[in-house]
């Protein structure tokens, strides 16, 4: 999960929320928001200079033909602010846009457990791919995150997500995968033109999991601080498809 903001997209500290977020609105990308999201893609993609454990996160991959064909396949959502602006973006990719990634080409050489990954292939999986928010937008990002995280929950068995820890830990959406049950399975190595060498932490949230997590009153709080209705963004009843046949994600 490449993910990029101003600030970390959870609210652990008990700080408030700033005023006028409760009135974003998300939505599904539409072909008209590429060039904001190419904006935002740019403003935080990887830079050779910058130093390490800088706040804010960076972005790996996606030209403007992989962002198109994202929104034309429903893998993209966005955070509007109160003046219709992009706030902030997000990318999940569904079972069979993940299955036809690099990364799940890699599942063989990556650094988890056999047996999990022999799950992996009897389930339905969905994977966070990027999250990218205006610096000072965590509240948007977040928000947007959780809306996007349920909605895939609906249609899958599990939801896998990726950060970078080798050369240069990304770790601005590690707050926020905690906060709702993420758990470090194994680590996958990838390499990336000009950059080179990348490990990443995989990290998974079966649904199982996250409706038990969702269930806890100190969660409930998490959902009304991110904005999340009582009743919707809890609700994974909606639209839920079969798993496949095999073994289930616990």
């Amino acid at each position: 999960m490449a993910a990029a903001g101003g600030d970390h997209p959870t609210n652990p500290g008990g700080v408030e929320q700033p005023q006028g977020c409760g009135h974003r609105t998300v939505r599904m990308g539409e072909p008209a928001d590429l060039d904001c999201l190419l904006a935002l893609r740019e403003a935080r993609a990887w830079r050779d200079d910058a130093p390490a454990g800088a706040p804010g996160g960076f972005l790996l991959g996606s030209d403007r033909a992989q962002y198109r064909e994202h929104v034309a396949h429903g893998r993209v959502m966005v955070s509007l602010a109160a003046d219709g602006g992009i706030d902030a973006f997000s990318v999940v990719l569904d079972d069979d846009a993940f299955r036809a990634s690099e990364l799940w080409e890699q599942r063989g050489h990556a650094d988890v457990p056999a047996e999990l990954v022999a799950r992996f292939e009897l389930a339905r999986l969905a994977y966070f791919d990027q999250l990218v928010a205006r610096p000072g937008r965590a509240w948007g990002s977040a928000r947007l995150a959780f809306h996007h995280m349920v909605d895939a929950m609906r249609r899958h068995d599990a939801l896998l997500a990726t950060t970078v820890v080798e050369p240069v830990a990304n770790g601005a959406a590690l707050p926020f995968l905690r906060e709702v049950g993420f758990e470090v399975v194994g680590h996958v190595s990838e390499t990336y033109p000009r950059i080179g060498r990348l490990c990443s932490a995989v990290h998974l949230l079966t649904r199982d999991v996250f409706e038990r997590r969702m269930a806890r009153p100190d969660a409930r709080r998490f959902g009304a601080l991110v904005g999340a209705g009582e009743g919707d963004a809890h609700d994974l009843s909606k639209g839920r498809r079969a798993r496949r046949p095999g073994t289930p994600m616990a």
